[in-house]
């Protein structure tokens, strides 16, 4: 079962990105062919939750399996065609199939997300089966086109706890640029053993 959240009241910011956010994606999927699942994820609207502007918007879609999209994707700049990570997807799979980029300031009159640019993340998999499957907890949130913002079990629980969790394998490069970020935040590895931990430190 997914959780509603509702932004805080810190400011506008990230309710004038989160406005701008939701047409960009309905403008998105309206080009794209009927069937066309899509979402906002990754870190945009966990940092409109905790009161702060987003860096840039990723949205993660899935078109239907006899569809073609190569001539609405030409007129963005191709960044990864096709990629994956370890424990990126679902399962050990690669969900990803494609990145594709543009600038905000191309379809939106918007200040509040001048110099920003937009992702649109090509998935194998409707894209909220990889949105809940990501390997921290942190970013297991997301928007749809109603403008509505949901979270899974864990980021609820990890949030509630100013926690990051680590469900399954994850990049440490990308980890220590955002434990930066949240400092407030304790990281709890997949594998953490608290009896050993104390015994070490013993």
């Amino acid at each position: 079962m997914f959780t509603e959240i509702k932004l805080p009241n810190k400011g506008l910011l990230p309710k004038a990105q989160k406005a701008v956010a939701k047409n960009l994606l309905n403008r998105f999927l309206n080009e794209m062919p009927e069937g066309t699942i899509a979402y906002v994820a990754g870190g945009a609207p966990r940092d409109w939750h905790h009161g702060w502007g987003c860096r840039d918007l990723d949205i993660f879609y899935k078109i239907p399996d006899d569809a073609n999209v190569d001539d609405i994707l030409s007129k963005y700049t191709l960044i990864k065609n096709p990629y994956g990570y370890s424990g990126y997807g679902v399962g050990d799979s690669q969900g990803l199939l494609s990145v594709h980029e543009y600038d905000v300031k191309d379809y939106s009159r918007s200040r509040s997300m001048s110099h920003k640019k937009v992702q649109l993340i090509r998935t194998k998999y409707d894209p909220l089966e990889v949105i809940t499957d990501f390997p921290i907890s942190l970013s297991r949130i997301w928007m749809d086109k109603e403008g509505k913002i949901k979270c899974d079990f864990m980021y609820r629980i990890g949030y509630n706890n100013s926690t990051i969790y680590e469900i399954h394998g994850w990049n440490y490069v990308y980890l220590n640029k955002i434990l930066g970020r949240f400092d407030t935040y304790v990281f709890m590895p997949k594998y953490w053993d608290r009896k050993t931990e104390e015994e070490k430190l013993a």
